[in-house]
């Protein structure tokens, strides 16, 4: 999944927030799933809201 121009920035900063570095947010929010959902609750909550502003994005664009 490509992020969006308008949402990159956002996405970078989570990234460096986070320490991750997959530029794609939907096969990082798969990786951190199939570990312990408690670890990573902030951040795959964070990611599922995204990648739907993305989807909503892509949407409206269309």
């Amino acid at each position: 999944m490509q992020v969006p121009k308008a949402l990159r920035e956002e996405y970078e900063t989570f990234l460096r927030e986070s320490g991750h570095d997959s530029q794609d947010p939907q096969a990082l929010l798969m990786d951190l799933a199939s570990f312990s959902m408690e670890v990573y609750l902030k951040e795959i909550s964070w990611l599922s809201d995204f990648i739907g502003r993305i989807e909503r994005a892509g949407e409206q664009a269309a």
